[in-house]
């Protein structure tokens, strides 16, 4: 049993929502004045215990489901869709999933008619080692089952005595030209809201300080287009953003990645996981 989280008659969440509500129109003006592209950064929008248990479960459960990322472009590791998730982790979703906060969205975005994924397709639970990282990059543009249109991501931290030496810091860039415009720490119960279009470039190319881990739970949010029946099926994946300072291996990597068929990719990766693992040596 999951031990009750502190309930208020009118949130049984005790999440701040309602707060919010208070300031609607001045979050979403925030929201949409932010450069480079629409975000908003909200601290503690979620029970402290609550994510301590997600914490506690990310580090105990083994029966999770993992799909892990070795290569020049990320390195990190994060649940595989339609996951069955521990209590915790579970009511996290659960909640940012409801009608209720599906509305306080759309109040602190103007994004109407969102729609929630179950899979958590590209969402989930994700964790980046000491070394890891994630480099530039704009989110898939559609589903790639339903072909609903990316919207809006929502991302909660979870890492305790976070601070700017750790590595692993969000960054939001400009394309054109590349640069980077905002930088946030991931400190433990900090939400990020991050709008999801063709320009919304971010990562977090800053290798994790040896030892530590970053952590985050994201989930991504929709609407419904009737153009998606004809979208090009490239924008169902990941597109990397040429930045400065990346290795010709990367710069490789994200040229095929953004240009092959995701079929492709994913033969070459097996292949190239094949070629790497150890051979056995047979005995005679």
């Amino acid at each position: 049993m999951v031990p009750d989280i502190e309930t208020r008659s009118e949130n049984p969440y005790a999440v701040r929502d309602l707060h919010l509500m208070d300031q609607p129109d001045q979050l979403k003006a925030q929201y949409l004045a932010a450069r480079p592209f629409p975000h908003l950064i909200i601290d503690d929008l979620f029970p402290a215990a609550w994510l301590l248990g997600i914490l506690k479960e990310c580090h105990e459960d083994r029966n999770l489901r993992w799909k892990s990322f070795d290569t020049a472009l990320q390195k990190k590791r994060g649940t595989e869709p339609d996951s069955d998730f521990p209590p915790y982790l579970q009511r996290y979703f659960d909640f940012v999933n409801s009608g209720p906060f599906l509305r306080l969205l759309t109040r602190l975005t103007g994004i109407e008619s969102l729609l929630p994924d179950p899979t958590l397709y590209g969402g989930g639970l994700h964790v980046v080692s000491g070394q890891g990282f994630f480099d530039l990059h704009v989110d898939f543009q559609h589903h790639p089952r339903t072909l609903l249109t990316n919207r809006l991501a929502i991302i909660t931290y979870l890492n305790e005595e976070w601070d700017q030496a750790c590595g692993g810091n969000l960054e939001l860039w400009e394309i054109a030209p590349a640069r980077r415009a905002v930088e946030i720490i991931p400190h433990f119960g900090r939400t990020v809201l991050m709008a999801q279009s063709a320009i919304a470039a971010h990562g977090h190319p800053t290798p994790i300080l040896p030892g530590r881990e970053r952590i985050a739970v994201i989930a991504y949010f929709y609407t419904s287009d009737p153009a998606t029946l004809r979208i090009d099926r490239r924008r169902t994946s990941t597109l990397y953003v040429p930045r400065t300072g990346r290795s010709a291996n990367a710069r490789l990597q994200a040229a095929l990645h953004n240009v092959l068929p995701q079929p492709i990719i994913r033969g070459l990766r097996t292949v190239r996981h094949s070629l790497r693992a150890p051979r056995r040596s047979s005995k005679r």
